[in-house]
């Protein structure tokens, strides 16, 4: 039987071949210093996207044309894996937050026509139908996320508590995925997601005063933090417990430093920051990684995290975002 260093040589020879063509800083600080939408997408152009005729930053179609390439992406882990689940795993993403969008348009009575992902392995029919019908033909994951969203939906009338209990039902599924899959890169990987996700929940929720109860709903199990510690430490309001509960797990600094931007009433965008910068260490790190699946994960997540930095500055660009503001969310997430 083949070992992981075998069966992905050929994975590994193909991503030493694309991985140059990942922008590097430079291409990135031209898009930002670019004086436009329709500049800042040349730059991107050049670094291989898709082409578009139009000089009219309004009409580009600059959603699709960076869904192409995350097309272009999920073709080649299909053609180069030895494992086809790693597709699902960009895939799943997609269907999750379909399934909040539809969700939300269901019981907000909105529509969720430019909301949808056209990434997704679900239809937008077989979501309406799940979400119509007692009797719910989605795999059982995509089932379970449904019923516990509309479940403490009832109990807590807010928008953001679908998005909360479905990115939960994600993340455990992904945890369980990989798991699946057995690459232990990848399970470190997701772990250190979830462990960044409840962090995150625990300040989010501190800052907006949200009750006990909800706060345990959404914290999510498979990380290295307990789950129960954390939740001890939110009911007891203890800035110095939520530090001990950390101890040991390199997590204690964002932690004082999320604190310390609640006590100043900043926002806490910075958090996922130090999120992204985790990720850049990753895929450094996979880089080095001379035989296995390693390098094709880290190329996954740098073109994935290539994909978030362009949608940031286009969309910074339309919104008329300075440059400054858009250099400081993305300090040290650069590949």
């Amino acid at each position: 039987m083949l070992g992981l260093e075998e069966k992905y040589a050929y994975a590994l020879g193909r991503v030493r071949a694309v991985e140059v063509r990942l922008m590097d800083r430079a291409t990135i600080e031209r898009m930002i210093d670019a004086p436009d939408v329709y500049s800042a997408f040349k730059v991107l152009e050049e670094a291989g996207y898709a082409h578009s005729d139009s000089s009219v930053k309004e009409q580009l179609p600059i959603d699709e044309i960076l869904d192409e390439e995350e097309l272009k992406l999920l073709r080649f882990i299909k053609e180069t894996s030895p494992d086809e689940r790693l597709a699902e795993l960009v895939t799943l993403r997609h269907d999750y937050h379909n399934l909040k969008v539809m969700l939300k348009a269901k019981i907000y009575k909105v529509s969720p026509a430019g909301a949808m992902s056209r990434l997704g392995s679900l239809s937008a029919e077989s979501i309406s139908q799940a979400l119509e019908e007692e009797d719910r033909v989605l795999p059982c994951d995509f089932v379970r996320a449904i019923e516990k969203a509309e479940a403490v939906h009832s109990l807590h009338p807010f928008p953001e508590v679908i998005d909360i209990m479905i990115d939960k039902e994600m993340h455990e599924t992904l945890l369980e995925r990989v798991q699946a899959i057995g690459i232990p890169f990848l399970i470190e990987h997701v772990r250190r997601e979830i462990d960044f996700l409840n962090l995150s929940i625990f300040l989010r929720a501190k800052k907006m005063k949200r009750d006990t109860w909800l706060v345990e709903h959404a914290f999510v199990s498979g990380g290295s933090v307990d789950p129960g510690k954390l939740i001890q430490a939110y009911e007891k309001e203890s800035p110095d417990l939520l530090i001990d509960v950390l101890s040991g797990t390199g997590y204690e600094f964002i932690a004082k430093r999320g604190l310390k931007l609640l006590e100043e009433g900043k926002s806490l965008s910075e958090i996922e920051r130090f999120f992204q910068e985790a990720v850049s260490r990753t895929i450094r790190q996979a880089r080095y990684v001379p035989l296995g699946p390693e390098p094709l994960i880290g190329y996954i997540l740098a073109k994935q995290q290539e994909l978030r930095i362009a949608r940031l500055v286009i969309s910074g660009k339309a919104a008329g975002v300075s440059k400054d503001s858009m250099r400081e969310r993305l300090r040290d997430t650069y590949v």
